[in-house]
């Protein structure tokens, strides 16, 4: 389209980050920034069974999606990011879904405090005397 269009015509391009792995037999995929979700439900499958899509939202749009062994749902949640459709989903049809959708907290880690302290620290001045003192991990 941008190649073939004069300049106000043109769209831009944003780009959706997306992953994929394979984990112990589990296929997981996501499309969007799950981390910046300050809400998620998951909207197909259940828990219980590994099997399931979880849609994130921020400020009242679906942002991100991630599935467990349910990828075929991410090019529709990929459309639903573009639309900037609304959090929580409000559609009633798609596929077998668990039976609530309350948005719940999705409890990431505030990304500007350390996740845990230090367990080794170097210590000495120079490379010749350096040396290690383990700290355990409180609990």
């Amino acid at each position: 389209h941008n190649m073939l269009c004069a300049g106000p015509d043109r769209r831009p391009h944003l780009w959706l980050p997306m992953f994929w792995s394979t984990q112990f037999g589990v296929n997981i995929k996501s499309v969007g920034v799950p981390s910046l979700g300050d809400q998620l439900v998951v909207a197909q499958g259940a828990l219980t069974e590994a099997r399931f899509v979880a849609v994130y939202g921020y400020r009242g749009r679906v942002i991100a999606a991630a599935s467990f062994d349910g990828a075929k749902w991410l090019g529709f949640y990929e459309q639903q990011i573009a639309s900037g459709a609304p959090f929580p989903p409000e559609y009633r049809t798609v596929d077998r879904r668990t039976e609530t959708l309350d948005p719940v907290d999705p409890a990431f880690p505030d990304p500007h405090l350390p996740t845990h302290g230090a367990t080794v620290t170097l210590t000495g001045h120079s490379p010749s005397e350096r040396r290690v003192a383990f700290v355990p991990a409180h609990a």
